[in-house]
């Protein structure tokens, strides 16, 4: 065993650290493992969020198969993997033909696939779940005693890494959200439209994922940091960013200047926390810097047009103006929510990305209901940086 101790932590430091996401990360690993365990043919990581329930498929290395992705499911609707977690135990199926006929879509699509057995372990950090580790085989009864036993001392590294991973995300949003306390969260937007834009924004992502290449990892990341697109309006004036009507040409001046600060202020908290070595730190600019840059070249601050302007911030336009647009402002009432929807498909290919416009089109129903289930009995005022 301390033979493959030392082995394992001769891989895993001789991998690049510059920028390697947790994906690049896992499929390295699974091809180092496949030269000593040649029937794994699968490693992945479902990510668990405790606010939701939602388990959800994050990172996967699958060898001759196809993976499955942007799958999630809740917890409680899984008994046996609640269990796991609940007592920290590992489970092994010799023959997972046993679970043919079960309504898990999970279950149906290992089946499908052709795998033959697996391991399963909990992720558990500091008492608290953050997911589970799958192991599966082509091969039936694979995960013997001494097979088990090695696999587990990669999974004591693996959830280290992911703990590692994620670690900087919570320390950027715990740092946003003081600064924001410090200023009395003066805008006063409210939490619903936090929640509403970051769902609208990540079952957009989901959408598109298969074009514009979106891994389950990246839509996670664009959930996570979408609410944070307006930091900037930390450093506007009361007196403008709370107006209650339009801006005078000079006032929108100022407004826009909320996406540098934004910028600068995550330029910032990157330098102090350092956290420049972040995998997905790019998501989280590109969604400040870019959210109201606009399809035809006519946003702010750089005038990016089409493909220009990454897709995260593409993304996050649409949901955040698809917001604005069905709740009270104190310029305007609220559209009802198909009257925000048509206004976005009119300025498809002008002011919004067209597949996106699509997305939302084909899958009305799916953010209808994201508006109903956090819809606000009355929404309060929000800041002059919507009129943008």
């Amino acid at each position: 065993m301390r033979h493959l101790v030392r082995k394992l932590a001769r891989t895993w430091n001789t991998w690049p650290t510059e920028m390697d996401s947790i994906a690049v990360k896992i499929v390295k690993l699974h091809n180092e493992l496949r030269n000593r365990f040649p029937h794994l043919s699968r490693m992945a990581i479902a990510i668990y969020d405790k606010d939701s329930d939602l388990l959800k498929t994050f990172v996967d290395s699958t060898l001759g198969h196809t993976p499955i992705n942007h799958y999630s499911v809740p917890l409680s609707q899984v008994p046996s993997l609640q269990t796991l977690a609940e007592y920290g135990q590992h489970r092994v199926i010799e023959d997972l033909d046993v679970l043919r006929g079960s309504p898990s879509a999970h279950s149906r699509w290992l089946i499908e696939q052709g795998f033959r057995s697996s391991y399963t372990l909990p992720l558990i950090a500091e008492h608290l779940l953050a997911g589970f580790l799958f192991f599966d085989a082509d091969k039936p009864k694979y995960f013997d005693r001494l097979i088990i036993q090695s696999l587990n001392v990669y999974a004591d590294l693996i959830t280290s890494v992911l703990v590692n991973e994620l670690a900087p995300l919570y320390t950027l949003r715990g740092a946003i959200n003081a600064a924001q306390r410090l200023t009395h969260h003066r805008d006063s937007e409210t939490a619903a439209h936090l929640i509403r834009m970051a769902q609208y924004s990540y079952l957009l992502a989901q959408r598109v994922s298969t074009m514009h290449g979106l891994s389950d990892e990246c839509i996670e990341y664009i959930l996570e940091y979408s609410p944070l697109h307006d930091i900037g309006k930390i450093g506007i004036p009361d007196n403008i960013l709370l107006k209650p009507g339009k801006l005078t040409s000079d006032e929108y001046d100022i407004i826009k200047t909320h996406v540098q600060i934004g910028v600068d202020v995550i330029n910032v908290l990157v330098k102090d926390f350092s956290l420049r070595r972040f995998s997905h730190l790019s998501i989280l600019q590109n969604i400040i810097g870019c959210h109201h840059e606009r399809y035809d070249g006519s946003g702010y601050p750089n005038g990016l047009k089409g493909d220009e302007i990454p897709v995260e911030g593409r993304i996050v336009a649409i949901a955040d103006v698809l917001d604005a647009l069905s709740h009270t402002r104190p310029y305007k009432p609220a559209f009802s929510f198909r009257q925000s929807v048509d206004y976005i498909l009119d300025k498809s290919a002008t002011l919004f990305d067209p597949v996106l416009c699509d997305a939302l089109r084909d899958h009305y129903d799916e953010f209808n209901k994201i508006y109903a289930m956090f819809k606000e009995e009355e929404d309060g005022p929000s800041s002059s940086t919507d009129q943008a």
